[in-house]
């Protein structure tokens, strides 16, 4: 790697041979690099005015190591002479500029054992990331949730409009560009009328069904999510997909957008402002529009949401949700309760 530092080494050591003459040594002038990024070879190079007095190598350990590994100087095409030392990681590594003459000496070019010179490695990005959201979370990379949430929409002519959904859910967390991935199973119960006239009478909606999920770090405060499943309902195999999109963290102030399709029960879309101005809570505040379950009228349900969560010691969160919305009448109410447990 090319970089700041320029450090000129020179060394001339006389030795005799046994008709006393001279031994000749390399003059070496080295740039030497102070940083680098993670994930990419440290390059370094020579000028040297006598290459074929001394045969010239870098020996080079991560910081920390025990044992050095030589790699040797080659020449290049422009005419100077350079040498790769592998992609390292952090803190870095250290390494020093030696020459052995024909005399089998060893002479040191720069820096030495002793004295290594040390290159610093930054981590990369997602390594800082991942460092900060593992301090976050304490290295409790799984958990499992478990939610419930129903809403009651009423009818204007008495028909029941409702539903109640409940999902468990496994998840670990990744902390890459692929931040987490999961699976779980899902139950929903719901009544819908036939039509929106009096003495109307109301069917019944249900599925069972299983997904995997996966959510996308594409930004440090961008965040995709998506779902896919299968399961079966009253009449029929169904699928269902899901996907959002989180501008800032799930774990802090952001907001949430996003939407899904289960199969006949129909589709749902929100958008969620959360914030967490008075830690340890985490609040949140949501429109959603549903045709949730499987609505047989015109009009679509809509209701607002207020959620709050409580996490206890980065270990159980606890959570509690109210609803207020209507379908074909007047508003009534919703909510939930849901739970995780983190290891």
């Amino acid at each position: 790697m090319k970089i700041t530092l320029i450090t000129a080494t020179l060394l001339a050591t006389s030795l005799a041979y046994a008709d006393d003459a001279a031994v000749p040594h390399a003059l070496v002038v080295h740039v030497a690099p102070t940083a680098t990024v993670a994930g990419q070879p440290i390059e370094l190079e020579a000028m040297i005015d006598a290459p074929y007095a001394e045969s010239l190598s870098v020996r080079w350990r991560p910081i920390g190591g025990a044992a050095w590994q030589d790699i040797p100087f080659e020449r290049s095409s422009a005419g100077g002479w350079f040498a790769s030392i592998p992609a390292a990681t952090a803190p870095g590594v250290e390494y020093y500029i030696r020459g052995k003459d024909h005399a089998g000496v060893e002479i040191a070019h720069f820096a030495s054992e002793q004295a290594p010179h040390v290159v610093r490695v930054d981590p990369a990005l997602f390594d800082r990331l991942e460092s900060l959201d593992r301090q976050r979370l304490g290295d409790r990379m799984d958990d499992v949730s478990l939610e419930v949430v129903g809403h009651n929409f009423g009818n204007r002519y008495g028909a029941r409009d409702q539903f109640l959904r409940g999902e468990i859910t496994y998840n670990h967390e990744m902390l890459r560009e692929v931040h987490a991935v999961g699976f779980g199973f899902g139950s929903i119960t719901g009544h819908t009328p036939l039509m929106s006239q009096p003495g109307t009478d109301d069917v019944t909606r249900a599925a069972r069904y299983g997904f995997g999920q996966l959510m996308l770090r594409v930004h440090p405060s961008v965040f995709l999510d998506a779902r896919v499943g299968l399961g079966v309902s009253q009449v029929e195999f169904i699928g269902l997909g899901r996907g959002g999109i989180t501008f800032g963290k799930p774990w802090r102030s952001c907001v949430q957008i996003g939407g899904e399709y289960i199969g006949n029960l129909g589709g749902s879309g929100w958008v969620r402002l959360q914030w967490d101005t008075a830690p340890p809570l985490l609040m949140g505040a949501s429109v959603v529009r549903t045709d949730l379950p499987g609505v047989q009228i015109n009009p679509n349900g809509l209701y607002i949401a207020y959620d709050v969560s409580y996490r206890i010691q980065n270990r159980l969160t606890l959570k509690a949700q109210l609803s207020y919305g209507a379908r074909d009448g007047a508003a009534h109410l919703g909510g939930g309760l849901g739970t995780a447990v983190a290891f």
